[in-house]
């Protein structure tokens, strides 16, 4: 499949465990309220760097729990940043998608 008809961002998260490292409901929101005009990219949410990149593997762009206030950004399979302050990562994830060419702006 080409993924050609995909009209909408698509999101995958993970159901939450003990092992999640940030407030996944809320940061899931966040991410979807600032991407969720993005045509035809799948971004992925994890709550931990144990199961998040299996669980992630086929995510253009992932955002994975790796520490305690720390999040690593995946384009693809790929590791791209990582040790990101949870307070700014939201925001780097805006860059990545932006520096990949996946990012336009809201009309």
């Amino acid at each position: 499949a080409t993924r050609t008809r995909i009209s909408k961002t698509e999101y995958i998260s993970c159901p939450s465990c003990g092992r999640t490292l940030f407030d996944l409901q809320e940061t899931t929101a966040k991410i979807r309220a600032v991407t969720n005009h993005l045509k035809g990219v799948k971004i992925a949410i994890m709550g931990c760097i144990v199961n998040g990149p299996g669980e992630m593997a086929d995510a253009d762009f992932g955002y994975v729990g790796s520490g305690p206030g720390k999040i690593t950004l995946y384009k693809g399979k790929e590791v791209v940043k990582r040790n990101v302050d949870s307070a700014i990562a939201v925001e780097e994830l805006i860059n990545l998608l932006r520096e990949n060419e996946a990012w336009v702006e809201p009309a």
